[in-house]
């Protein structure tokens, strides 16, 4: 299931283009604290998260209004989030405050076909811990091998999923823990299980989903990137 929170933003001053962390960091202090003892559940081993975020999207001519979106396979993640994340409610993202506005809860279209970043996908060399984008050889080969392992970690079964095609768009520089890394945003030709390709919907790809990395989404989001910044352009259902 996806929820995609409706902000609108107090004050002048817009969210940091880099603000991944700030963003993860408050939401998990939010869910944290509307746990009610079931904490535990928003992290499905000691390595990896059961949500993913997407990043901070700003809505079209419309000034301070903006959106993001978390996504979970996991009930009692959802529970916590629609708690926790209440319309009224203040969110500080490093220095920018917001106000949530809205909830929308719902389950993705989720079929063999196109995708789309709505967070870039963080992916690491184990030898050199060097951060791995479009332009290191093979990127495709590894990008498909990465959320094969996933599925195979998590859904214990082998991953069948088929990077098709990788269509490279904006390399984004972030910062988690003042260390910089190297994060992949673009749109992608998947093909593989409706389950597999749900679960990568639902978890996200690569590194750190929780702290804004590796949401993916059906390509029927158009994302117009003529700034630094995404623009919604259109959010059908919404």
């Amino acid at each position: 299931m996806h929820v995609t929170v409706r902000l609108q933003r107090v004050g002048r001053k817009d969210a940091s283009y880099d603000h991944n962390f700030h963003l993860g960091s408050a939401v998990y202090t939010l869910l944290k604290d509307n746990a009610d003892g079931a904490a535990e559940a928003l992290h499905e081993s000691h390595y990896r998260s059961a949500y993913v975020l997407s990043e901070i999207h700003r809505v079209g001519r419309k000034p301070g209004e903006a959106w993001f979106r978390v996504g979970t396979a996991n009930e009692i993640v959802l529970r916590i989030v629609s708690k926790a994340l209440t319309p009224s409610l203040k969110l500080h993202v490093g220095g920018t405050e917001f106000m949530i506005t809205g909830l929308q809860i719902e389950e993705p279209v989720v079929r063999p076909g196109e995708f789309v970043t709505l967070s870039p996908i963080l992916l690491r060399d184990k030898e050199t811990g060097k951060s791995i984008v479009h332009d290191t050889p093979n990127y495709k080969e590894t990008l498909e091998a990465a959320m094969n392992q996933q599925i195979k970690n998590y859904l214990k079964k082998d991953g069948t999923v088929k990077v098709i095609h990788f269509e490279p768009q904006a390399v984004r520089k972030r910062t988690i823990k003042e260390k910089t890394v190297l994060a992949q945003k673009g749109r992608m030709l998947l093909d593989g299980e409706e389950e597999q390709l749900r679960f990568l919907v639902n978890h996200g790809v690569g590194l750190s989903p929780a702290l804004g990395f590796g949401m993916v989404v059906g390509a029927s989001y158009e994302i117009n990137q003529k700034d630094e910044r995404d623009t919604l352009i259109n959010l059908r259902g919404a």
